[in-house]
Parts: structure tokens; sequence; C-alpha cells
């Protein structure tokens, strides 16, 4: 029967042979073609980074910064924000203005930094010729948002925004919606590791690691380090540019029945509180004092006296202290303490034992006899400063550096304080106390004679640029690892006028290390850097992903397969997982006959086959089709996480599902109104709610539950429309380097 002319013919499929293709992926995966060893090797080295950007670096910067500057551009155009962790002392300032400059060339940058920290901002952005708006902590704290312009922000030592429970972040979070921002800190963890997500949730949405199987940011940093590379950035390793570091340790002890000993003693007997937290708290922030000086503890127990005899006169009055008179009497320093939370309900009353009140009198006046006479800690002191150098001494008590200031004497002692500082008993402005420790004397300059000391507090310990400081002394312990870091950063910068320095520490006595156990809770601190992927080249993933990079950096970089002889069989191959034109994820593994792995020496070893005058082989059809067949059962598991990601459930409270449900109710009505307005105004509220937020946007959903439906409405009409569906996700081959051992000589 022949076939209708008018009926079109249905298209017919030919085929000589039909096979079952047991796995498709593998199929898709398709391997490249040939190419030189060294090549591929090349290409999947650079796959161990993370993305960088392709801009033209800003002219001020130095070679060094360059990759610095690449990969944060990129990491805030992918996910609003990023955070530069460089080293103290490496330029993160001029790195953080070029990422800002290149992001919004046309619009001024906010600033938000420590007050201190203003005039250094404003001279380094005339000089580059950017215009900034500076915002300081301190205004922050005190409940003033920087003004709600264009521009994207620069959050300097965001370290300080760790702890979402503070004004100062419920001030800022908010601001920051809708914004991009660049979070600077060498020491983004202080206490624990959510320190640093707190930090990136000001711009990056708690989702932004969902593709890598960190489905939420609040919920945990440290199990992935590749995925964090993507938003806390590290550049190149400028160690080798730095002084050179020597640490001594000293560990002056007071003679037996010395008044050290009796009031040590003395604040060990007192009750404090019926309350045992609340009394540990008290009698660590004593000791702490004593560690100091005998000015310290004679001011710390003059303060508690004084809350005695006002926990006295209220008991008569028939009402209670409140935590938060404790609070204002041990200070924030000690808010790194476990125990720091307990004076959170500022309201709540807690009972002091007034029964101490004669005993801590007594050993106030004790103490203040002891500080006129220099303490076993000055005369160590003295002994290093006989050595003169430039030197910057750190105390956490500002009656420290009164005491320092008064014993140090005639020597010309510089000093700095939060509120004053000065040269011996002349006040002096503290940008000019500072000049002395920052540029060489100029013709010009006077006939005074330069001090070499500068006792300082804490607050000359964050971003101060101090080129001729050539050691730095801990006359104290703070409570962190972090803080121990900035102080010594003053001495070991980028354009240092020394080829080496001297970090000096002073600890306590046993009894009081016995009690306080600084120095074990800072060496417990020191290893949250690590869990982030920062720290020293051996410990951190990171540096040696660069490292390995960095190997193959001179190599040109071509997609393919190769093989080559060498001391062991094995392969190395990488997948990158794409999302429209976007890279989403490059993932580089090795094969030996342990199977696969991601350990870097594996693949390095591997890779190294490839350098130089490396022999050839033929590729093995068989053993590249093993080859793909392992990695596609690799990328099966990375695709379906990356498709997954807004499954993951990022961190909801349940605030965000009662609004989600009062939000469906409006859409169902607005559906059976035919209201096609209000349906698209409800589902960008409800997009919103679905992916993961921002700390603001978090704050911001959670004051719509009390909004009344209007109101509600209104308020979801001011957002930005979400970005279109999602694009389609596809798998692609860097590359396959098969390694094939070498037969036995002999």
């Amino acid at each position: 029967m022949r076939w209708p002319s008018w009926l079109p013919r249905a298209p017919s499929l030919v085929a000589e042979a039909l096979v079952e293709v047991r796995d498709p992926l593998a199929a898709w995966l398709r391997p490249g073609p040939p190419a030189p060893p060294g090549a591929v090797a090349s290409a999947l080295a650079r796959a161990l980074l993370p993305p960088e950007a392709g801009d033209e670096p800003p002219p001020w910067l130095r070679p060094d910064q360059k990759l610095s500057f690449h990969r944060t551009l990129a990491a805030v155009r992918r996910h609003g924000g990023a955070l530069l962790a460089d080293p103290v002392g490496t330029g993160k300032t001029y790195v953080a203005l070029g990422v800002a400059a290149a992001l919004e060339p046309a619009h001024p940058i906010h600033v938000i930094g420590p007050a201190s920290l203003r005039q250094q901002w404003r001279e380094a952005a005339a000089r580059l010729g950017l215009e900034i708006r500076f915002h300081s902590h301190e205004a922050l704290s005190r409940g003033r948002a920087p003004p709600s312009r264009r521009g994207v922000a620069i959050v300097d030592e965001s370290h300080r925004f760790r702890n979402p429970d503070t004004r100062r972040y419920a001030e800022l979070a908010p601001w920051c919606v809708g914004r991009r921002g660049i979070l600077v800190s060498a020491t983004p963890a202080v206490n624990r590791l959510e320190d640093a997500a707190h930090q990136l949730l000001l711009f990056v949405a708690d989702d932004a690691l969902a593709w890598s199987g960190v489905p939420s940011l609040r919920r945990g940093l440290g199990e992935e380090s590749q995925a964090l590379a993507h938003l806390i950035v590290t550049g190149e390793d400028r160690s080798g540019r730095l002084p050179r570091r020597s640490d001594r340790e000293l560990r002056p002890l007071e003679a037996p029945g010395s008044p050290f000993h009796r009031i040590r003693a003395g604040i060990e007997r007192l009750r404090l509180s019926r309350e045992a937290g609340i009394a540990g708290l008290v009698r660590v922030v004593l000791l702490q004092a004593l560690a100091s000086s005998a000015a310290a503890v004679a001011d710390a127990l003059a303060r508690y006296r004084a809350l005695l005899g006002h926990a006295r006169d209220a008991t008569r009055a028939g009402r209670s202290v409140s935590r938060d008179a404790i609070r204002r009497m041990v200070g924030r320093e000690v808010e790194q303490l476990v125990l720091w939370p307990l004076l959170a309900a500022t309201e709540a009353p807690v009972e002091l034992v007034l029964d101490d009140l004669e005993d801590v009198a007594a050993l106030e006046a004790e103490a203040r006899r002891w500080r006129e006479c220099p303490d076993a800690k000055i005369l160590a002191l003295r002994a290093r400063l006989a050595e003169v150098r430039p030197t910057l001494v750190f105390t956490v008590a500002t009656a420290t550096v009164r005491y320092l200031r008064r014993h140090l004497a005639p020597r010309g002692i510089a000093w700095c304080t939060g509120h004053s500082a000065g040269l011996d008993g002349l006040p002096v402005p503290r940008e000019a106390v500072l000049d002395w420790f920052r540029r060489p004397l100029l013709p010009g300059d006077g006939v005074l004679p330069r001090p070499q000391v500068l006792v300082a507090t804490d607050v000359a310990a964050e971003g101060l640029d101090l080129p001729l400081v050539e050691r730095v002394v801990h006359y104290d312990l703070p409570w962190t690892a972090v803080r121990l870091e900035q102080r010594s950063g003053r001495a070991f910068r980028l354009g240092a006028r020394h080829a080496a320095a001297e970090v000096v520490t002073l600890l306590p006595a046993p009894e009081l290390e016995a009690a306080l156990r600084s120095r074990a809770i800072l060496d417990a601190k020191a290893g949250l850097p690590a869990g982030l992927g920062l720290g020293p080249a051996a410990a951190a993933p990171w540096r040696l992903r660069a490292a390995i990079a960095a190997r193959w950096h001179a190599s040109s970089a071509a997609r393919g397969v190769a093989a080559v002889r060498g001391r062991e069989q094995g392969a190395v191959a990488g997948f990158r997982i794409v999302a429209g034109d976007a890279t989403v994820r490059e993932v580089v593994l090795a094969r030996t006959a342990a199977g696969w792995s991601h350990d870097l020496a594996t693949v390095s070893r591997l890779l190294e086959a490839a350098a130089g005058d490396a022999e050839a082989a033929p590729v093995d059809a068989a053993r590249l089709r093993s080859v793909l067949r392992g990695l596609s059962a690799r990328a099966r598991i990375a695709l379906r996480t990356a498709q997954g990601a807004g499954l993951g459930a990022p961190h909801r409270p349940p605030a965000v599902h009662r609004l989600r449900q009062r939000l469906l109710a409006a859409a169902r009505r607005a559906a059976r109104q035919r209201d096609e307005a209000t349906l698209t105004t409800v589902e960008r509220g409800l997009t919103l709610l679905r992916r993961g937020q921002t700390a603001g946007e978090a704050r911001l959903t959670a004051g719509w539950e009390k909004l009344a439906e209007p109101a509600l409405l209104a308020a979801l009409a001011r957002l930005q429309p979400e970005q279109g569906p999602a694009a389609p996700v596809s798998v692609e081959v860097i590359g396959v380097l098969l390694v094939e051992a070498r037969a036995p000589s002999g």
C-alpha cells in the first residue's frame, strides 16, 4: 500500500545498532581531545582554586595583592559579599577599596569602621582619588545607622560584628539589605566558627553554600573548607615579605609574703554571690586585674566595693542589685568568657554577699599601698627596655597604663588609651603620638627627642599602621588569640622599616594561671582559623590548593585527555558544574589503587608526573572509560547536591513559617478574586521566604509578622523582583590525566 501524498510522514529513526547505556551521565561526559600532559595538569591545578574575576586590578595594588582582589571581586559579584581575611599588615585596606571601586565606580564607598581608624581610611582614600563616607562602629552602638545612599560597603574590623545580639549588629544588618559589601578582618573567628557566619550573613544569604552540601551558614561552618574559600578570601602567602619574628616569654614572680600573694589569697576567700556563676565571673575579673598590675586590681576592688555599697543601700530600700550594675562593674573585656551570658538579662536581680564589704575595702587599701612600688613585672619590663628599640607595650587595663607611665619614668613614655594620649605627664593629640611610631624623623620636626616606648590599651591594636615599631610587649594577656594577633601585627606589616621584630609576652604567675587558665583559653582559640581554611600554610587547605595551582601557573592550560608515565599508576580527573554561563562548582579528584580521593597531596604527586620533560604514553581507551565511569558517580552526587540546594532547608525560624502561611492564605484569596497585582506582590514575599536570607532580611521578615495585611502587602511591594528561573545545569569534564607506572629498570 502506498502512503497517501496528503498525509505528512512521521520522522523516521534509523540505527545500525542500539546499545543499552548503563550510566547515561558517563556517556554524557566528554573528556575532550588529546592534549599535552602539562597543559591538562595545569587546567586541573587551576580548577582547585575558587573563581577569580578577570578585571584589571587598580594600579595602586602590589603584585602580591592582585590575587586577593580577583578572588574578592568574584565572590562579591556571585554572593553579594565576601570576607577578606588576608593576614594582619598585608594591605587589606587597599584591596577592599579596589574591589569596591570596581563594583560601583560611579558611587561613593561606605566604610564602616572603628572611630580610631577614621583618619587612616580618609587619608588612604584621598591618596587613591576615591570618595568614601565613613561611619563608625561606635555610632552604630549608639543607634545611629549610616545614611541610606547607594554604594558598596566596606566593614572594617568586621569581627566586631560577630554577635547578632549587639545593638551595632541590629543597626547594621537592615541597612545592608540589597547592598553588596566587603567584610575586612584578619581574625574573623574570635571565640567560635559561628563568629564568621554572623559576619558573612550581613551581605550573604544563609544558603549561599547549599550547592556544596552546606545548607545553612547559621547552622555551622568548617564542614567544607573548599566551599568556604568561595566566601572567605585569602590571597598570596606574603609571610616571606614581613619582618622576621622572634618570641620571648617571661614569667616574673613575686617574692613569698608580698602584697601580691596576700591580695590573691584574699580574693579567693571572698564569697561574692550566692549564685555560683556570678561569683565565678566577679572573681575572674578581680584576678585578671591582679594579673595586670597593682593599680588595676586596686581599681577593680574599688569598683566592686562601690557595687557592694550600692547593693547594701538597695537592700535597705527593699530592692535588689540588677545584673546591669554588675555588667558595668566588670567591664566589657571579659565578654569573651563563658560566664558572660549570665548578665544578658540586664533587669534580672542578683544577690551579692554584703558581708564581703569590709574585706574588699581592706584588700583595696593594700592594693593602693602596693601600687606605689614597682612590682616584679615592672622590673622585668625595665630589663627588656634596656635594649633601646621602638617598643609598643600593650595592656588590658587603663589603670595599668598609668602605673607603667609612673614606674618607667623618666624614660620618656608615650601613652595612648581610649580617652586620651600624651607623653609622660603632658597631654598630646592621639594622632601626634601615633605619628612618632609611624614615620621617620624629618627636618623641621623640632628638637624634642622622639620617645622609644608607647604604652597603650588595646585601642591601638586594631588596624593601625605603625611601621617603626620593632618590639611588641604583651604586658598582660587578653582573653582571645585574636587580640594577641592584632597586637603583634603592629610590628609585622608590609612596609615595616626593620628586617626583624621581637614579641615579648609576660606570663601570669603560676597561681593566677591555674585560676584563670588564660593561656589554655588562648591556645584553644588559636586553632579556630584552621576551621575556616585560614592560618599557616601547613594547616590551611586553601594554602595547599594555592601552592599546587602556583606550581602550574606558568604552564598553558588546555581541556582534554593526556597520558604520561610516572612512578605509580593513577589518574587525576576533574569536572565542573555549569548553570547557564556561570560555573557553580569545580571538583578535582585523584584515583589510585585505593580508590577515589580529594587528598591534595595525592593530587599534587600525580600531577608532578606531567612536569618538565614528561614521558608521554598512549591513552588506554579502557582505562579512560573506567575513569569516566568513576568520575560520573562523583559528578552525580555533586549534581544532586547542587540541583537540590534549594531543598536543603536553610535556617528558617518559626516566625518565617507562620508568615508563609499568612501569605499563602492571601494568595488563595487573591486568586479567587483574580487580583493579579496582589498575587505578584505575594509571590515576591514567598520567594524571599523560600530561599536563604541575610541577617537583615531575616530581621525584616520577623517584623512583617506583626503587620496588618494592608501594611504587609505594602512592604512586599517595595521588594525588588527576584531573578528569573534558574538556568539549566550541566556537567563538563575539565580534564583527565592518566599516569602509567614505568616498568622497573633492569
